[in-house]
């Protein structure tokens, strides 16, 4: 089977960045475009910008990108290099657009959307180039646009049209896909997700469900109400419920929240509890641990199997440097327990409640560090009577 490519222009304007690199909901226009193409085969891009927006740009496509600077001299061989690898059907897009999938189209008043996709053999239009004709004269003569007319949206600058016109567009074919794929989505008005993100099936997306970036959500999940996930990686049969995750993995069998916020790079193992006002941040914690309520949790390593206290706060910052803290395997730590890193609890250890632990916990110990409790008897009463 022949390969597929896409030439792709991003021309500049009298804005900050082109149009296509402009977000639509929390994406570039351009990330947009190049998933709507690979989901029609293309493997190949090349891309067409000025260097100020090279590395932007570089985050909508594959790794193997091929660009080229907007009117450098090489941009004729670069082409040419381009199409030879290309000999199957190439789309050429020259302005900012959304792109539906084949067999839909925007249900959109008629409009006049120009020139500005292409389909055309690359052969073809490697051919017309050799002999001579500028890239514009091949594409007017070889280029065909009637397969793309009514799955087109031109982009513009006016950000009334974009909220009322283009994001709800965007969102609708996101959510398309994810009920092709299998997933639930109870309210989809207020369901955001984007281009990069995949969700196996059988999930469910609760209201307020904002999906961001290259998250990738397993099979049977829960995800919602009021949950944002951004560039996670979850597995099956989580439950996240009102919380905030970034950056981090989550394995199996795993339930995050309510109100809870995991931090960047977090890795969670599977069986894990993090409950209500739990924060974590750069931490891995071990399969079946639990971390049920009150809790901060930076800059750790727990093991497996561990009972996090309410009120367990690991102490991480002195002012001027991050240092870790380390729990191992089944290890209970008692409520209210400060850990003042660097610090370490050896497996199967106990701290008591309202301790704060300076030194290193032996296995199967238990550590307690704080003042002896006083009784004074009938003092409330003397003091009443006084």
């Amino acid at each position: 089977m022949e390969a597929l490519g896409a030439i792709i222009f991003l021309p500049a304007d009298e804005q900050a960045s082109p149009l296509f690199l402009q977000k639509i909901l929390f994406d570039p226009a351009a990330l947009w475009l190049a998933h709507a193409l690979k989901a029609e085969g293309v493997e190949r891009f090349l891309v067409v910008c000025d260097n100020a927006h090279r590395d932007l740009a570089g985050d909508c496509f594959p790794a193997d990108t091929l660009f080229v600077t907007t009117g450098s001299t090489d941009a004729p061989a670069r082409l040419a290099e381009f199409l030879a690898s290309v000999p199957g059907q190439v789309t050429v897009v020259t302005r900012p657009v959304l792109l539906a999938p084949q067999g839909t189209q925007f249900d959109l008043p008629p409009r006049e959307v120009g020139k500005s996709v292409f389909t055309l053999k690359g052969s073809a239009l490697a051919a017309a180039l050799q002999d001579g004709r500028s890239f514009d004269e091949a594409l007017s003569a070889l280029g065909d646009t009637k397969p793309f007319q009514s799955r087109i949206l031109p982009l513009k600058s006016d950000l009334a049209y974009r909220a009322s016109t283009v994001e709800p567009l965007a969102r609708s074919l996101s959510l398309e896909r994810l009920f092709a794929a299998g997933v639930r989505v109870m309210d989809p008005a207020s369901t955001f997700v984007g281009p990069a993100v995949t969700v196996g099936a059988g999930s469910v997306l609760l209201p307020g469900t904002i999906l961001r970036g290259k998250t990738v959500i397993g099979k049977d999940c829960e995800i919602g109400p009021n949950a944002m996930i951004r560039d996670c990686i979850i597995g099956d049969r989580v439950v996240v419920n009102a919380s905030q995750l970034n950056e981090s993995t989550v394995d199996d069998d795993t339930a995050v929240g309510p109100f809870a916020y995991v931090r960047p790079h977090c890795r969670i193992g599977k069986g894990v509890k993090v409950g209500d006002f739990v924060e974590l941040k750069n931490s891995t914690v071990g399969d079946g641990t639990k971390i049920s309520h009150l809790t901060y949790v930076g800059d750790t390593d727990a093991g497996a199997g561990i009972n996090f206290g309410c009120g367990t706060v690991t102490v991480n910052y002195d002012g001027e440097k991050k240092f870790r803290t380390t729990i191992g395997d089944h290890a209970f730590i008692g409520c209210n327990t400060n850990l003042v890193a660097p610090v370490s609890v050896g497996e199967g250890a106990y701290t008591a409640a309202g301790s704060t632990i300076t030194e290193d916990v032996p296995p199967d110990s238990l550590a307690i560090a704080r003042d002896r409790q006083v009784v004074k008897k009938n003092w409330a009463k003397r003091r009443r009577d006084r």
